[in-house]
């Protein structure tokens, strides 16, 4: 394990990441707890006896209007919205009615450190919404799609013209797990958590993105198909497909029997009843019924059903312009890439 340029920790899957760290501790923090016993040092870093406090933990900055209960470098601050600074976010800006509760567990995260390892003095942090380890941030009015940096995605971005209340996850992994089941259900409410009316003008805010990497670059966000319609139509499809078949089958067995009695008909001479030139009372029979046949079974069908069917598919299952329909097999609201 190394520390990187810009203060990070190198590690690599051969290392793993090493159970107690001192690379962050004052020089004489530092000696000391390379120079204690196993004992001694167990007690520097906080779990000697079963004690579990942290042992290199930053101070936390709070504003006059908050409060914060921790232990080690674990807070649960009570105040108003604000992602960084004391005067930063809602809060910061003098807004009312932006209660927060912020949870943290490892501010500052690998760069965490209790004293400033070239001065010896004690270190104060503020929030960190990009680099604290784990946190939870429940804000009454925010700004989440900022403070996290989070691309714009098919349902929008949240700004400072229209703040929302939140509840924010954000740690190195996220686990929900459910015995039973999981409902990701958004919309239920007809008023917001500022008084705000949730209408229909623009129904995509209401969906649900899953966007892996915070990638929405052009055409990497596209709207979930729906698995039943998507059935549904690749089966008319085949009906379709199955159809244009049969009636080219008939096609060509007609013309088959047309072209063998061009090639075989005959003429009886007048002379002795032999056979002269071809006989063209059995071919124009045979013409007139392979025109009757093409056109009830192959031009009619072709005409009067396939352009109406073709179109019914397009509209009802791929029509993505203006308000999809019920049938359409992308979803109206949620969106993946």
């Amino acid at each position: 394990m190394a520390v990187n340029g810009s203060g990070g920790i190198e590690v690599t899957p051969q290392q793993g990441y090493a159970a107690i760290n001192n690379d962050r501790l004052s020089p004489a923090d530092k000696v000391e707890a390379e120079r204690s016993t196993p004992e001694g040092q167990a007690s520097i870093h906080g779990i000697g006896g079963g004690d579990t406090t942290g042992w290199d933990a930053p101070r936390l900055i709070l504003a006059r209007n908050e409060e914060a209960f921790g232990k080690g470098n674990a807070w649960i601050r009570f105040g108003k919205d604000r992602p960084s600074h004391v005067l930063s976010g809602n809060g910061g800006a003098g807004v009312s009615h932006c209660a927060a509760v912020d949870i943290v567990a490892g501010y500052s995260a690998w760069l965490a450190t209790k004293k400033n390892p070239k001065t010896g003095k004690n270190v104060y942090v503020d929030p960190n919404f990009e680099i604290d380890a784990a946190r939870v941030y429940l804000s009454q009015m925010s700004n989440p799609d900022k403070y996290f940096g989070l691309v714009k995605g098919n349902v929008g971005n949240t700004s400072k013209n229209r703040p929302v209340s939140t509840v924010a996850l954000k740690a190195d992994t996220i686990r929900i797990m459910a015995r039973e089941n999981i409902k990701l259900v958004t919309r239920m409410d007809a008023m917001s958590a500022q008084g705000a009316k949730m209408g229909n003008t623009f129904t995509g805010k209401y969906g649900i993105d899953l966007i892996a990497c915070n990638d929405d670059r052009p055409g990497m966000v596209q709207p979930l198909v729906k698995g039943d319609n998507l059935v549904e139509c690749l089966d008319k499809i085949i009906q379709l497909t199955e159809t244009l078949v049969t009636i080219l089958e008939n096609f060509f067995e007609y013309d088959k029997k047309f072209k063998d009695a061009v090639q075989k008909h005959t003429h009886i001479s007048p002379f002795y009843g032999t056979e002269t030139a071809p006989d063209f009372k059995a071919l124009i029979t045979e013409g007139i019924n392979h025109a009757i046949c093409t056109t009830l079974n192959v031009d009619l069908p072709i005409a009067l059903n396939f352009p109406l069917d073709l179109a019914e598919v397009r509209s009802d299952y791929l029509e993505t312009k203006g308000v999809p329909g019920p049938k359409c097999i992308l979803s109206r609201y949620n969106s993946t890439n």
